[in-house]
């Protein structure tokens, strides 16, 4: 049956075993409810600001292994300038049990080995040249992938019903891009709308369904894979045609 049970503090009264449990467990029922079909992944925030070589990622939750972590202060990194492929991520450590509760822990780190999906979570990655500065704004869609001195979100999980999905900001800049040229396509402006006013992530089968239908195919999509096919589709929206794609290091070739 539903029920709904909350305790009435009054004066003189005695605190009892139930309610304390109540207020304990209330919280994270409604979380798990609310969140159990949703896949690994940043769940809420987890922003990143970059001043100089050091790294800020602002408070956020993540989700992994349908457990949910919860980061309340900002964490900042130094990162060394060394022109390397570098990954930020969360690794997580193996259940603690004591007397009376149980301990999840994820801790942020930074190195060159790419994520162990079992006990890592990618946060992003980037090349930092001697004497640059690493950056986390984006001056258009295309600059997303740029290879050196800025932060690289396109490989990032991001927690959504059933199947992960890309970072949601690059739907909203794709989104706001192909608006921006005037499209009248039924599938471009109901996918870009959807995109623009939406403030949970837009659903992996929903991308896909777009992607497929605008490239005229049938498969499924890396978040990699969704960027570079988001921006096949706003090269040759803005009238540019893609002649072939370097599959090892995913450059486009265009005329």
């Amino acid at each position: 049956m539903f029920q709904n049970i909350y305790p009435v503090f009054e004066p003189k009264r005695v605190l009892k075993k139930e309610m304390l449990e109540n207020l304990r467990d209330y919280p994270r029922t409604l979380f798990d409810i609310q969140y159990q079909e949703y896949s690994d992944g940043i769940l809420y925030g987890c922003r990143l600001e970059a001043l100089d070589k050091e790294l800020t990622v602002l408070p956020g939750v993540i989700l992994f292994k349908g457990i949910p972590y919860f980061m309340e202060k900002p964490y900042v990194v130094s990162c060394e300038a060394q022109g390397k492929l570098t990954y930020l991520k969360v690794c997580f450590t193996d259940k603690e049990v004591g007397t009376g509760w149980e301990e999840y822990r994820g801790r942020i780190c930074l190195d060159g080995q790419a994520p162990d999906t079992g006990r890592e979570l990618e946060i992003a990655r980037f090349k930092l040249q001697p004497g640059a500065r690493l950056r986390t704004e984006y001056v258009d869609f295309d600059d997303y992938a740029t290879e050196f001195d800025t932060v690289n979100r396109i490989h990032a999980a991001y927690a959504a019903p059933g199947h992960p999905v890309v970072w949601p900001q690059i739907l909203k800049c794709f989104a706001q891009e192909m608006m921006r040229r005037g499209q009248r396509d039924p599938w471009d402006c109901a996918f870009c709308m959807g995109c623009m006013q939406t403030r949970e992530p837009v659903p992996y089968e929903a991308v896909r369904a777009y992607l497929n239908v605008r490239l005229g195919q049938e498969k499924e999509y890396t978040n990699e894979q969704t960027y570079h096919a988001l921006l096949q589709i706003l090269q040759e929206a803005g009238g540019n045609r893609i002649r072939r794609t370097d599959r090892q290091d995913n450059r486009l070739l265009m005329i």
